[in-house]
């Protein structure tokens, strides 16, 4: 079953390289791939079978798995006849319940069962036991039950490898039962495993089994191979994109249509890829080709996406739980198979049909299902044209109500604002009127929940209300009073016309640092427009306004980063620790420092530790503000544990932070007088400008800005998608409007190449800090040389950061470089596949891929 623990998680990164993360995939401008080949698509590996059945099972299904850690599980012949009812036709069981075996005789429902972990000791040293084993829960049930297959242990080798050594015996042993009872042509066995038992799975014709584990696998594969049975895979494109934010965009991990400028390319076979499941598949049919390996068919044991969680897992959420599900089924229906091989589908069991509420924490634990463990719906899939599977869907008249147990002042809460701002149809529940009894608030709040989902259309998100309501297929009308479902059954929208509700937080790229390896994927997003607020000196067409707490903390305010800017700030502002340049009385130093720097958003590699060595910059050079880029909602965390955090004002509230996969970040001691952002005219990428207007001590104004400008995205096949026009005009926008102001700097990643964009568009009177103060000096702050932390990438000697200044009341009197040193005692492993061979580089851990500029500017 599938586990939070990163031993078992779909993708985990810390075993990839670091090239081979950023190598992963290209998104150019190209005709989409074809599909022609989808209508010839060959039958996949049969699930077994009775032979009247034969032709039917080689098709691709889309099964469940059946997980029973729930209060209130339906009896087995209950759980069998909600089966029937959902036309769900094929199950995955995490044993071999012998009580739901038997609720299975004489069905047309076909069950994998499986042996639990803790039994593979003794069936791997005992072919007696084995036999008995078959006998018990095979042989005794079948063919009135339709066991198809055998699933022995689950994600063995990343989570209990000490039974490893047995697994392979236990299969052998397992099939030779098989055998004696001549079921070895109708039930399949094999093992499921985790994802992170592939190495570089991205791009796909890179990836490779993990070699500590070649001794195993390969014999494994080898006995798939002989017996026409499937690699099984636990396969999570949530935690590949939730691994990777800022990298794996979210709608190709939701199976989104995809313009061709978005989808996924392999440099290596040029095969383009519209979403992350498919080319987690092709990854392990790589795997299998690099050991020969070539006629074992992958069947994914596992996948599906949580509909809730805690605040660390915010993709958590319904709309994109549904969205991943139903695109899901249609993928599988639609019989398109994979790039690499699109003659053939794999079948897929969703995880899970039902929440398991009784599974410990994190929350997301508890909410994999499809419905509650008393079959209402959590959510209502869009499968319209997937035939009759999943019978809860739009071919089925549904309702919203009112939860058992809920506290009566949060259902009122929530009648009220469905009755209010919901413009729900209250009018049934007055006095006197059809619904008005019983007189209680449940039954009040089911009339109202039910009529503004079937308002809404009965759409993904509708029957929630912050967790009170739930989706039910049982009429809740009573005598004459007639619920809204009953009154107006209507379809929802077809499954093309699924609406994209995904938060945009997940469309964001990466750094350029790293999309120049050679490049990572490029996301368009679309831009709103911006809200115009008023901000006295600024005329900043701002698309964020939240405001500071009188004593300077952490800004606090609105929930969405993307959603609006101007951070308005008392006064009074914060006092300045001392040390600083200027002190918040006038009375100080004649200098200012600034900071900027792209912290590198790659979570995996010592993050926390190199945190706390960039903090230690800051700690030493005592910058008065600071412009951060590619922080992520992690490395915000950790900023706000640190000890220098308290002295400085931050743009970024908490739950700003927790609404982007990453985003700028600008810090200051002096006082603010607003933070703001504004969205470019046009970006790819979701770019923006941050602006932090300050006060420095002698009634001086200082703007200081920041950016990520539009990285370059390089692919097949002409290698030239490098988005220069929009970064040039980015950069031109973004002076233009901070060129009124008479003391502004502007610093911050600008990806900047002056062979490819030119000289920087500076108007007069602008001055780049860097060429100014060290013109002899080249001032690469990405470099693979002489950073050893990227050794082994593709060479790439930049100036990417940048300080451009524009200062009437100041001038620049000192820029240096910093983070350029390897941090003591540690390093990391970093893999390479060099033709066929593996080299293993140990290298040091700096705190970022980018060095820090630090500028010091002094009052004149």
């Amino acid at each position: 079953m599938r586990k939070p623990s990163s031993s078992s998680s779909p993708m985990t990164i810390t075993n990839l390289s670091l090239s081979t993360i950023y190598f992963c995939f290209f998104f150019i401008s190209t005709l989409l791939f074809t599909a022609s080949q989808a209508t010839s698509s060959s039958p996949i590996l049969t699930t077994t079978k009775q032979q009247q059945n034969q032709d039917q099972d080689k098709e691709p299904f889309v099964g469940v798995n059946i997980g029973t850690d729930v209060s209130n599980l339906l009896s087995p012949s209950d759980l069998v006849s909600f089966l029937q009812v959902q036309q769900i036709n094929h199950i995955r069981l995490y044993d071999a319940d012998p009580d739901i075996l038997k609720a299975l005789a004489k069905t047309k429902i076909r069950v994998t069962i499986s042996v639990p972990n803790n039994q593979i000791l003794a069936i791997g040293s005992s072919n007696t036991t084995a036999a008995s084993w078959v006998g018990r829960n095979v042989v005794a049930y079948y063919p009135e039950t339709l066991i198809t297959g055998i699933a022995v242990g689950d994600e063995v080798l990343t989570t209990v490898p000490s039974s490893a050594p047995l697994l392979l015996p236990a299969i052998q042993s397992l099939y030779s039962a098989l055998v004696a009872s001549n079921l070895h042509t109708h039930v399949k066995i094999s093992t499921p495993h985790a994802a992170s038992i592939i190495l570089d799975p991205f791009p796909p014709s890179q990836a490779f089994f993990n070699q500590s584990w070649t001794q195993i696998v390969l014999p494994l594969l080898q006995f798939l191979s002989k017996t026409g049975s499937p690699l099984m895979m636990n396969l999570y494109p949530y935690y590949v994109f939730m691994q990777n934010k800022g990298v794996v965009p979210l709608d190709n991990a939701l199976f989104k249509p995809l313009t061709p400028s978005k989808e996924m390319v392999d440099p290596n076979t040029l095969l383009h890829y519209t979403n992350v499941l498919d080319a987690m598949i092709d990854a392990a049919y790589f795997s299998m080709k690099n050991l020969n390996i070539t006629d074992v068919v992958v069947l994914v044991t596992e996948s599906g996406w949580p509909s809730k969680a805690d605040s660390k897992e915010p993709f958590a959420t319904i709309d994109n739980a549904d969205t991943y599900n139903s695109n899901l089924i249609k993928h599988v229906f639609d019989r398109s198979g994979t790039p690499l091989h699109p003659e053939t589908t794999s079948s897929v069991y969703i995880y899970e049909l039902f929440n398991e509420d009784l599974r410990s924490p994190p929350v997301s634990e508890a909410n994999w299902g499809l419905f509650y463990g008393n079959s209402s719906a959590v959510y209502l899939l869009h499968v319209s044209g997937s035939g009759s599977f999943l019978a809860n869907d739009t071919t089925n008249q549904t309702y919203c109500i009112a939860m058992d147990g809920v506290d009566s002042k949060i259902l009122q809460a929530a009648l009220d604002w469905a009755c209010g701002p919901g413009r729900s149809n209250c009018s049934e529940i007055q006095p006197g009127q059809d619904c008005y009894s019983p007189n209680n608030v449940k039954s009040h709040a089911s009339y109202a929940f039910d009529s503004y989902y079937q308002k809404e259309g009965r759409a993904a998100g509708s029957c929630d209300f912050k967790g009170v309501a739930t989706i039910t297929t049982t009429d809740p009308s009573h005598g004459s009073c007639i619920f809204p479902g009953r009154a107006s059954i209507s379809s929802l929208s077809s499954f093309e016309d699924l609406t994209d509700t995904g938060l945009d937080g997940g469309d964001l790229d990466s750094s350029v640092g790293s999309v120049f390896l050679p490049l990572q994927r490029c996301k368009r997003k679309r831009v709103e427009d911006p809200v115009e607020v008023n901000q006295g000196s600024s005329s900043f067409n701002v698309v964020r306004e939240v405001k500071a707490s009188d004593k300077g903390a952490t800004v606090s305010g609105s929930s969405n980063f993307n959603v609006s800017g101007g951070v308005k700030v008392p006064d009074k502002g914060m006092n300045v620790s001392e040390g600083t340049s200027f002190g918040s009385s006038g009375v100080g130093l004649t200098t200012l420092k600034i900071l900027s720097y792209n912290v590198w958003f790659r979570e995996d590699l010592e993050v926390h530790k190199r945190m706390k060595a960039l903090g230690d910059l800051i700690l030493l050079h005592c910058p008065d503000l600071i412009c951060f880029q590619e922080v992520t909602p992690n490395i915000y965390d950790i900023f706000r544990q640190s000890s220098w955090w308290k002295m400085y004002q931050s743009s970024v509230s908490n739950q700003m932070a927790d609404s982007r996969p990453y985003f700028c970040m600008q810090l200051s001691k002096l006082r603010v007088k607003s933070f703001s952002c504004k969205p470019f005219g046009y970006s790819a990428m979701g770019r923006e400008l941050c602006v932090a207007e300050v006060e420095v001590p002698g009634d001086k104004h200082l703007v200081v800005a920041t950016s990520h400008l539009e990285s370059p995205c390089p692919g097949p096949p002409n290698w030239d998608q490098m988005y220069s026009k929009e970064r040039v005009d980015q950069a031109k926008e973004a002076l233009n409007f901070l060129n009124k102001n008479q003391n502004v700097i502007f610093c911050g990643d600008m990806n900047w190449d002056d062979k490819l964009d030119g000289q920087f568009p500076l108007p007069n009177k602008w001055i780049d800090a860097w060429e100014e103060l060290r013109p002899e000096e080249n001032g690469w702050t990405y470099d693979t040389k002489s950073n050893m932390m990227l050794s082994g990438n593709r060479k790439l000697q930049k100036r990417l950061d940048r300080f451009l200044c524009s200062l009437h009341g100041f001038r620049v009197s000192k820029i240096e470089m910093i983070g350029m040193d390897a941090i003591p005692g540690l390093s990391y492993i970093k893999e390479k596949k060099v033709r066929t061979e593996i080299k293993k580089l140990e290298l040091p851990v700096l705190p970022s891929d980018h060095y820090g500029l630090l500028l010091t500017i002094c009052s004149q």
